[in-house]
């Protein structure tokens, strides 16, 4: 029984070397601090796997501009509130969110890149890459995720179209029937307006999902801004554009879109009575707002018992 018990503190004290190693090894070289705010404190229901949500009244979200919402309880996947939620519908840079998959799935962020003309794109916002410099993908994962900067989604994809010699559009396509998202379609891993780009609420739950399960998406929830710096000393900076997360500590921001064609969209982690609400709205005219309403309708309506 002494040897037994040796053995198994030895082998816990192996993996938990292992551990730490693989964090400090995708941990960003960020230039300064980040400008972060507290994330908020989440007491899953592990030990009581059957925790049920109980609603206690129908709220009115007659107000809620959003073509299509979900609010589902990330633990248990407990859908609560809808509004169109199979409806094809452009997503903007929403869409990023499967780049960053994709990236994350089909390369190293940990390795440096060089950026050449191939990786530019003027679109705001952006990070103002410069042809020549020297990048690690993470930062550049950090900053598109952070900032929804569209060179930094262009530049990731390349890189990883390179590493993993496939085109990236197929890559993110290959994720999606993967999750299961069978009424979606990517073609730019920016989110660009295309015919060929869109998704539907059902389908991003799947996504969102997926992603919440690593650090390195969840760790950037209540980040307001991201700086690193290339191999020639140029200081890159992204700005969150979740406006929410500053006023809001029991808010993190999952991911962010706006195009003409897509108007407002938005994924939105919630902290509700020590439990973890993702709240998706898609076409809105008022992307913050809804997102509000949505979360004073959770707050107001459902008993976690």
């Amino acid at each position: 029984m002494f040897v037994l018990l040796l053995v198994l503190i030895q082998t816990t004290a192996i993996l938990s070397t292992q551990d730490i190693a693989l964090s400090q090894t995708y941990k960003p070289e960020v230039l300064g601090a980040s400008t972060a705010v507290p994330a908020p404190i989440i007491n899953k229901p592990k030990d009581n796997p059957q925790t049920s949500i109980i609603q206690t009244k129908n709220p009115d979200l007659s107000d809620v501009s959003a073509q299509s919402f979900l609010v589902f309880d990330l633990d248990s996947g407990q859908e609560l509130l809808s509004k169109n939620p199979t409806q094809k519908l452009a997503i903007a840079s929403l869409t990023k969110l499967m780049t960053a998959l994709a990236a994350y799935n089909n390369s190293n962020l940990n390795k440096t890149f060089a950026i050449t003309s191939k990786n530019i794109l003027n679109v705001k916002p952006d990070l103002g890459l410069a042809i020549g410099d020297e990048v690690k993908a993470l930062d550049v994962f950090n900053s598109m995720l952070i900032g929804s900067c569209n060179d930094a989604a262009k530049a990731l994809a390349d890189f990883t179209s390179q590493s993993s010699g496939s085109n990236f559009v197929d890559l993110m396509n290959g994720q999606a029937a993967v999750l299961g998202m069978v009424n979606s379609s990517f073609s730019n891993p920016m989110g660009f307006d295309n015919s060929d780009n869109y998704s539907t609420a059902e389908d991003l739950k799947l996504l969102i999902t997926n992603t919440q399960h690593f650090t390195d998406f969840t760790d950037l929830g209540r980040m307001t801004g991201y700086k690193f710096s290339g191999a020639l000393g140029k200081i890159y900076s992204a700005t969150a554009t979740n406006l929410l997360i500053k006023n809001h500590p029991d808010i993190q921001a999952v991911k962010t879109g706006f195009t003409n064609e897509a108007n407002g969209a938005m994924a939105t982690k919630v902290a509700i009575g020590g439990h973890q609400i993702i709240i998706l709205v898609l076409d809105s005219q008022n992307r913050e707002g809804d997102t509000l309403k949505l979360k004073s309708a959770v707050e107001t309506s459902f008993n976690w018992e």
